[in-house]
């Protein structure tokens, strides 16, 4: 028997990976112009305020976790809010946006392999393939498709801040789906953010003091909130309802759409050249990610 699609899901859906895309020009903008730590604190404040006033504009309630469970959003938001966020400004900092998108874009195939790994589930032939051409791609956007600039000391450190960024983001999921229980999804993510934003705000303290830093612009305000209200809390509860109605499997796959918006507004906004090899390496991560991740929903993964 067919469910009824709620009307505008899937436009909610895009929207929803065009705001992700564009937390990575706002972020490059951040980057650039203010202490990093600062950025991501503010940042998840203003998220965390948007979360409340969808919980109170809903009639939904923020559930605290007992005492047992501060443990796991510790956990999560010193791994997804505060090791990613501090990866993915610094890396921001030193790399380009379109660049920073298209790495990022490998996550879903780590969080695969490192699914399989805990699982010990033998490998399907398309994961395999979907694996090794999300690698070949993420190659290629690293090394601007010059490969043997590998081996020359070509890449930077801000794309090891970006793939440490990554690596945390893995950690997250990996914990949010085997650790995380017994809180419904809004209350996990609020007081995962808390958690990460009380971290965050420490180092960001020292940078504040250390630099004698001025408020934010107009234009750096501007790009906070963009992130916080747009590129998070309201993000997160658009495809939540995503989820809820058509599946975490098919909801998933908009997700692809992520480095193409990343990519494309980063030559829009920030004039930031297109190259081909990243480009094609896109291409390829995104296939891989979407060969592997057919493969995982066949086998009921």
């Amino acid at each position: 028997m067919s469910v009824d699609v709620p009307r505008g899901i899937f436009l909610r859906l895009v929207l929803t990976t065009l705001f992700w895309g564009g937390t990575f020009i706002a972020g490059r903008f951040l980057a650039q112009t203010m202490p990093h730590f600062v950025a991501a604190t503010l940042r998840f404040c203003f998220a965390l305020v948007g979360l409340l006033g969808y919980a109170w504009s809903s009639g939904r309630r923020i559930v605290w976790p007992g005492r047992g469970q501060w443990g796991v959003m510790l956990t999560l938001g010193a791994s997804g809010i505060f090791a990613y966020n501090a990866g993915f400004f610094a890396g921001l900092g030193q790399v380009s946006a379109s660049r920073a998108a298209l790495m990022v874009a490998a996550s879903p195939v780590l969080t695969l392999c490192a699914v399989q790994w805990l699982q010990r589930s033998r490998w399907a032939a398309r994961q395999v393939l979907g694996v090794l051409l999300s690698f070949v791609g993420a190659v290629i956007v690293v090394s601007h498709g010059e490969l043997a600039s590998l081996f020359a000391g070509a890449v930077g450190l801000g794309e090891l801040y970006i793939f440490g960024a990554v690596v945390a983001w893995v950690v997250y999921t990996l914990i949010l789906r085997y650790r995380a229980q017994g809180l419904d999804a809004l209350s996990l993510t609020f007081c995962s953010i808390l958690c990460g934003t009380v971290l965050l705000a420490v180092p960001a303290g020292f940078e504040w003091q250390a630099a004698h830093w001025q408020l934010p612009t107009l234009a750096a305000w501007g790009a906070i909130a963009y992130m916080g209200l747009l590129g998070t809390a309201l993000s997160f509860v658009w495809y939540s309802q995503a989820v809820a109605a058509i599946g975490a499997a098919r909801a998933t796959q908009f997700t692809n759409l992520v480095p193409v918006f990343g990519v494309l507004l980063s030559a829009l906004l920030l004039g930031e050249p297109v190259l081909w090899a990243s480009i094609g390496g896109g291409l390829l991560v995104v296939l891989g990610v979407m060969t592997a991740s057919r493969a995982s929903s066949g086998k009921g993964a």
